[in-house]
């Protein structure tokens, strides 16, 4: 089992600077603690203040030793050229240690921030990776899409890793799962989904690799505050993680989930099989439900908005008494 830290999506509030300064920090203690990677997942036009993923990854892998990397993307709104040469150059950077996730997106401002039709976005998601894969692989290719015409005649810089880095789908629907084990290397849990749903969908992953012949991952986000006890770890997160989950339910952020993951409830109800929670031995057993159902590595957000840098410290360094458990 691996972990990672995901950097917090900041504010639009913060002092930027500042922002920087408690990632980085953030990062730094988490190698200290264990910790295998570090991931970013900033969206598009969010106001959340987070600074654009890969730049903001580029800067910390020449501050950190012997860490992974891990990026989120929203493929629809992205142009794949572009992107492409940036992951690329980013695996460089990392020295081969990157790995992606690649999302379809719901949130319809974003589409609309970009002037897409948000019912285009599995067909633009589909032949955007489809462009990317190719770009990696060939020097001179031509495609001829739905929403792209390409010709390449001379390539663009390749990544570190052959052909290209490891590629999850992030998905909730099942058919998004199965997805994952047709064009990519994995399939990425989303903080939405409780154990009883990942639990059943681990299994739909397993026969569609089967079906497909196919070779793929588990990984899963999970939401995490480690303290002397449970009661002391929700009491301490409430005021933050209860107001997300808030403002995700306000938006119709479980629009995909299944009925049994729904958001529209009470935060005890939300921390119920969707939170790793609790103090050292808590936290272990319940990470051991997901290595038994075939998860691989976990990556952690442990800050919520407006969430002090020294409660998330706090947490972050405690982490090394659960890490310990699975070296």
């Amino acid at each position: 089992m691996k972990f990672s830290l995901l950097l917090f999506s900041g504010s639009a509030n913060h002092n930027s600077k500042d922002w920087l300064n408690n990632i980085e920090q953030q990062t730094l203690i988490a190698q200290e603690s264990g910790f295998d990677g570090i991931w970013g997942a900033g969206g598009h036009a969010s106001g959340d203040g987070m600074l654009n993923t890969t730049l903001l990854l580029s800067r910390l892998s020449g501050k950190l030793t012997n860490m992974e990397f891990g990026a989120l993307y929203l493929l629809p709104l992205e142009n794949p050229v572009t992107l492409a040469e940036e992951i690329a150059a980013l695996d460089v950077l990392t020295e081969g240690k990157l790995t992606i996730a690649v999302s379809l997106g719901w949130r319809e401002f974003q589409f609309k921030a970009f002037g897409l039709d948000p019912k285009e976005r599995l067909p633009r998601f589909l032949e955007t990776l489809e462009i990317m894969k190719s770009l990696w692989k060939e020097t001179t290719f031509k495609h001829e899409g739905r929403f792209y015409d390409l010709e390449f005649e001379r390539g663009i810089k390749k990544p570190q890793q052959k052909p290209y880095p490891k590629i999850l789908i992030a998905a909730n629907a099942d058919v998004g799962i199965k997805r994952s084990a047709r064009i990519a290397n994995g399939w990425l849990i989303s903080t939405r989904a409780k154990y009883e749903t990942i639990a059943r969908q681990s299994l739909l992953h397993k026969d569609a690799l089967a079906e497909y012949n196919t070779e793929g991952t588990i990984w899963a986000w999970r939401e995490c505050y480690v303290h002397e006890s449970k009661a002391k770890a929700i009491e301490t997160i409430r005021p933050y993680a209860e107001a997300l989950y808030a403002d995700r339910a306000s938006l119709g952020h479980a629009r995909d989930l299944p009925d049994a993951d729904r958001l529209d409830t009470s935060f005890d109800e939300i921390v119920k099989d969707r939170f790793i929670i609790g103090d050292v031995e808590e936290c272990v057993e319940e990470i051991k439900r997901y290595e038994s159902l075939g998860v691989e590595s976990i990556i952690f957000r442990m800050q919520w908005p407006e969430m002090p840098q020294e409660l998330t410290i706090n947490s972050i360094k405690k982490m090394k008494e659960v890490i310990k458990h699975f070296r």
